[in-house]
């Protein structure tokens, strides 16, 4: 009987041992092929964005838009390109990518949520003028439309305080609203002066008046200080020396981190320079009567952005020989994914 009990003990030890084994072996197996899983999809991942240069060179044209988006099919979308100097095949490449083709926009009035802080230093290098516009309008377009969306948020924070039945408001909103009239040089502290100048800028204009004064984002000053609206500074340091200025002249192009600051700028500048009094009046006439903004016919009150008598004449051929009117009442598409800042720096 005795006998009998060791044999069962010392089979059931080796079926125990055999069962460790095998369940061993199975953990081993699967940590392998998740391990494989995991750097097959990182290979595959860093070859398709390291190889962008590369394929659109293989390519007669990588420009060339062929396809209508879906925007719904966006997936999430993060670059971080560190000191990597993307070109403007690279761009290309990530606009077709992620499905931002101007034919789409025009018709769905929708663009992604793309921040291009620089353009890249061979843009100028662009021999397509098609490209070149295509290209420039896709980078500019969504920083264009989201310091606008800053502004209404301003805007409609005003006008929620000043339709306020109440007589008196909270410290805070009272203090931010002093730091309005500050920013936006109101200095008799009255609401409906301040939403005189804290309004939107028509996208097709702020298009034009880009595209003019940087050359289609080509000229010097976009290049080496994100200077796209050619504004002037009289502070020594502040900004970029033009060549032809004249000896006796001590202005600057003003310089800016980034395309988004330049933006930033410009609207404000429009929005607080007494040149542009009358731009303001009639943006807000319109608004009154609950009217459509034209922006052609706004654009008469810039004639003093520049010292061309023509200016407003240059501004309107822009703006219809490219059909940047169609951008005026498009939005930001709010896609599942984090919004992209490719930062191109200089190596």
């Amino acid at each position: 009987m005795n006998n009998l009990i060791n044999k069962f003990s010392i089979s059931n030890q080796y079926i125990y041992k055999s069962g460790y084994i095998f369940y061993g072996i199975s953990v081993f197996l699967i940590l392998c092929v998740m391990l494989l899983s995991i750097n097959f999809k990182y290979f595959v991942s860093n070859k398709d964005f390291s190889n962008i240069s590369i394929d659109s060179q293989n390519k007669e044209d990588s420009f060339i838009e062929l396809k209508e988006p879906s925007f719904n099919s966006i997936q999430q979308l993060k670059i971080n390109t560190g000191k990597n100097n993307l070109s403007t095949k690279d761009l290309s490449n990530i606009f077709q990518k992620h499905a931002y083709l101007i034919d789409s926009v025009r018709k769905m009035k929708q663009v992604p949520d793309i921040t291009i802080d620089k353009f890249p230093n061979d843009f100028n290098e662009i021999n397509s003028t098609k490209v070149k516009k295509s290209l420039f309008i896709k980078s500019l377009l969504p920083l264009i439309i989201r310091e606008n969306n800053k502004i209404l948020d301003t805007r409609n924070r005003i006008l929620k305080i000043q339709s306020s039945s109440v007589n008196y408001i909270k410290r805070s909103e009272a203090l931010w609203l002093k730091k309005q009239y500050v920013n936006y040089k109101v200095k008799n502290h009255n609401t409906t002066d301040l939403l005189l100048r804290v309004d939107t800028v028509p996208v097709s204009i702020a298009l034009a008046q880009a595209a003019i004064e940087s050359g289609w984002g080509t000229s010097r000053f976009v290049t080496e200080g994100n200077a796209l609206f050619g504004q002037w500074s009289w502070n020594k340091g502040s900004g970029i020396v033009p060549i032809e200025r004249d000896i006796e002249e001590t202005y600057e192009i003003k310089a800016f981190d980034s395309l988004s600051d330049s933006v930033a700028s410009y609207m404000k500048n429009l929005n607080t320079n007494n040149n542009y009094l009358d731009f303001r009046k009639f943006r807000n006439e319109f608004k009154s009567n609950d009217d459509a903004l034209d922006s052609l016919r706004l654009l008469k009150f810039l004639v003093k952005y520049a010292e061309n008598e023509n200016y407003s004449n240059i501004l309107e051929k822009i703006i219809v020989k490219n059909k940047l009117k169609d951008f005026d009442e498009v939005k930001i598409y709010i896609a599942p994914y984090e919004v992209a800042t490719l930062n191109f720096t200089q190596q």
